[in-house]
């Protein structure tokens, strides 16, 4: 088993470890060392890049045995060797908001509208949460997220640790450990106070306000229940941007302030409706003059198709 430095400290950035053995994932070249810094992709969250003895790590896998095979672009370091490995904090740093994120987003939503998460994925462009209740409305979305962000301006710390079976069984767990043994949780919140306690071996920030902001993007039914997208950290910061930028962009094309844009759409709505009413009922004029034509005279009869 690979030992995991990220459970300590999830900001390690660089570390130094020795290759034990080579390995291959998918056909892929990796190299096993006796302890890693580096997430391997695991628990719906995406694993991390970086380089080791300057080869890049493009991926990061895990067995069932704890074994972490480091995926790399190029010739690997030789057993035996001493090596150098730096983590693409950037990633990372992306990673631990998302993470953070959904867990106080899946407590959210249980808190706010008794939706209890079912499974969640963090991708490399969308992030989703699955949760067990159907038609969650408009007003339980817009208040799950509103107590989520008001825990992160509040800025509260997040612990991460592995607990004795004694305290496990006296924390509230808000769901049960997938494993039996060296269960980590992460609690969010001042000790007795926690807003959320969750078992999870991933990276996670080490106080609220690291997560920056969570917004949800839409929902949709799924198997039952409700799939709830999303985003945090410099991902929701992209989105809101782009959100800005499209909305500034239709503003130009209407002549108007970014707050009259969806009062300029109705009315085009409205105006497009009102012509597609004229349209239909000039045709139908047209159909009728030309059949009382067709009728009052010895001209060739014309059929005329409207669509």
């Amino acid at each position: 088993m690979t030992e995991r430095l990220y459970h300590r400290d999830a900001f390690l950035r660089a570390f130094r470890a020795t290759v034990v053995a080579h390995a291959e994932v998918g056909g892929r070249a990796a190299v096993v060392l006796d302890a890693t810094a580096f997430y391997p992709e695991a628990g719906g969250q995406m694993a991390d890049h970086g380089t080791l003895g300057g080869v890049a790590v493009v991926d990061v896998q895990v067995d069932d045995a704890g074994v972490v095979r480091h995926v790399v672009d190029g010739a690997p370091p030789a057993v035996g060797d001493t090596v150098d490995g730096a983590i693409d904090w950037a990633r990372r740093r992306v990673h631990m908001a998302l993470h953070t994120g959904q867990h106080m987003l899946s407590r959210g939503l249980l808190d706010v509208a008794r939706a209890a998460t079912v499974s969640s994925r963090l991708g490399e462009t969308a992030c989703t949460i699955d949760v067990d209740r159907d038609g969650l409305g408009d007003r339980a979305i817009a208040d799950a997220e509103a107590l989520v962000n008001a825990v992160i301006d509040d800025d509260v710390a997040i612990r991460a640790w592995f607990p004795t079976a004694a305290e496990l069984a006296a924390l509230p767990l808000r769901r049960e450990p997938k494993v039996d043994d060296q269960i980590r949780v992460i609690a969010i919140g001042d000790a007795g106070a926690e807003f959320d306690v969750s078992p999870c071996g991933g990276t996670h920030c080490a106080r609220s306000a690291q997560v920056g902001q969570v917004r949800i993007l839409g929902t949709e039914r799924h198997k039952g229940g409700t799939r709830v997208t999303f985003a945090a950290g410099r991902r929701a910061r992209d989105v809101l941007a782009a959100h800005h930028d499209t909305l500034a962009a239709l503003g130009r094309a209407f002549t108007c302030g970014a707050a009259e844009v969806p009062d300029a759409v109705e009315r085009m709505r409205k105006d497009l409706g009102e012509l597609r009413d004229q349209v239909r009922a000039t045709q139908a004029r047209l159909a009728d003059a030309l059949a009382a034509r067709a009728l009052a005279d010895d001209a060739p009869r014309v059929a005329l198709a409207i669509p």
